[in-house]
């Protein structure tokens, strides 16, 4: 199957999506909050861009956050984002996983597309933030940040897969029933 990238072609959602919103409450969930939500919906325009709409403002787009702040994130926060990276890409059809984008590894990050179906190191500045930021940035396709029950049914399937039981030492793993 061919996928296609959606980008900001649907427009201002105005708001978080509901499927997006169940997205980040799994992964925060099966991380054990190594990962946190560090912003959904914002009305702007992309990064180093402007008169580009950003994905957030679409509703379906998430920064995902690694670094241990208070009560949030954990110690080995970068190592479980690393997993995650390869979780997402792995399974980004089962689920609706668009784009990620690692504003962490050297030169310039590096991202992954599911029309490509690769990740690629970033050579020149692509990605304000990088490297070193402490966040991923992910992007769902549209049915699945429409819909919760896509994304628990998305998750369950998921949890069953090989790669998932490969996640870091650290946090304790969460049972998604739970």
């Amino acid at each position: 199957m061919t996928n296609t990238y959606t980008g900001n072609r649907d427009g201002d959602s105005g708001k978080a999506r509901p499927g997006l919103l169940e997205f980040v409450k799994t992964v925060e969930q099966i991380t054990d909050g190594a990962l946190w939500n560090n912003g959904t919906y914002v009305k702007r325009d992309m990064r180093g861009k402007p008169g580009t709409m950003s994905v957030h403002s679409t509703g379906r787009a998430v920064d995902l956050s690694y670094r241990k702040m208070g009560k949030k994130g954990r110690r080995n926060g970068r190592e479980i984002g690393k997993w995650l990276c390869m979780l997402l890409a792995t399974h980004s059809e089962t689920l609706g996983v668009e784009c990620v984008l690692d504003y962490y590894p050297k030169p310039w990050g590096r991202g992954y597309r599911w029309d490509r179906d690769k990740w690629l190191r970033y050579t020149v500045k692509t990605l304000g933030g990088a490297p070193m930021g402490d966040w991923l940035h992910v992007e769902l396709a549209p049915r699945m940040a429409d819909s919760p029950t896509l994304v628990r049914e998305a998750w369950s399937k998921v949890a069953d897969s090989e790669e998932f039981l490969r996640m870091p030492k650290g946090p304790e793993k969460k049972n998604l029933e739970q």
